[in-house]
């Protein structure tokens, strides 16, 4: 079955092949993301794409791409060796927004390859960091708790931590419960209250009650509706 977006390649519709053979003049292998041998992994199992940042912005869901995306992230420094070049970024940051995929969920590579990603020395951009927890937020399970609490203490404050604070609304312990509240005085407080409605953790209220006056009004908003369903 082929994935169809809005920006597929032209002529790819039907599973033809011709439309890699005739590339728009802005893609050349190895330069600014695009590599041809993505292109055809990608095309053998039905997604049609020039780069995969095209994926990024195109299908919700691509399970047959998974596979793939693990495949060259686990590999990416072999397939494309020496420094952290443009093009390489370029392919790091596709591969990491793709893996963000209900189709990934509980794939366990997956998670372990992307928490590597959010470790990697020289660290990657933090918007890549923040992508990498987006996916870690979605396809994590309660069984992760350890890997993502160990993650949640590694990282400063920032954006590339805010999806785990709310992943812990996945984990319906004490544990959890207890990181979350720590979360509650920083920029990720919106997302640590409705970690702590999901989990339905008690004796919290009187926590998030000043923060009904919080001066952000996203804040606010989510306290109130805390407070209207958690019973102590």
């Amino acid at each position: 079955m082929i994935i169809k977006y809005a920006r597929m390649p032209y002529g790819s519709e039907n599973g033809g092949t011709e439309w890699m053979n005739d590339l728009p003049a802005r893609y050349k292998d190895g330069e600014r993301g695009f590599d041809r041998r993505i292109m055809q992994d990608l095309a053998a199992v039905g997604v049609p794409c020039y780069t995969l940042g095209d994926l990024s912005n195109g299908p919700r869901t691509i399970p047959q791409g998974i596979p793939i995306f693990i495949d060259w992230l686990a590999n990416l420094e072999t397939r494309i060796p020496g420094p952290e070049t443009e093009h390489r970024s370029a392919i790091r940051s596709g591969l990491i927004r793709n893996l963000i995929d209900p189709a990934a969920r509980g794939n366990q590579e997956a998670i372990d390859l992307l928490i590597a990603q959010v470790r990697r020395q020289p660290p990657i951009p933090e918007r890549m960091q923040t992508w990498a927890c987006d996916a870690l937020h979605l396809i994590a399970g309660p069984k992760n708790f350890v890997q993502i609490a160990e993650l949640l203490e590694e990282l400063p404050e920032g954006t590339a931590m805010i999806p785990l604070v709310e992943y812990l609304g996945k984990v319906k312990s004490p544990e959890a419960r207890d990181i979350a509240l720590r979360y509650l005085d920083s920029p990720a407080r919106g997302k640590a209250i409705k970690a702590l409605v999901q989990m339905k953790a008690t004796g919290v209220r009187h926590l998030i009650e000043p923060l009904v006056d919080d001066r952000a009004p996203a804040v606010r908003k989510q306290a109130q509706r805390a407070l209207e369903k958690l019973s102590s």
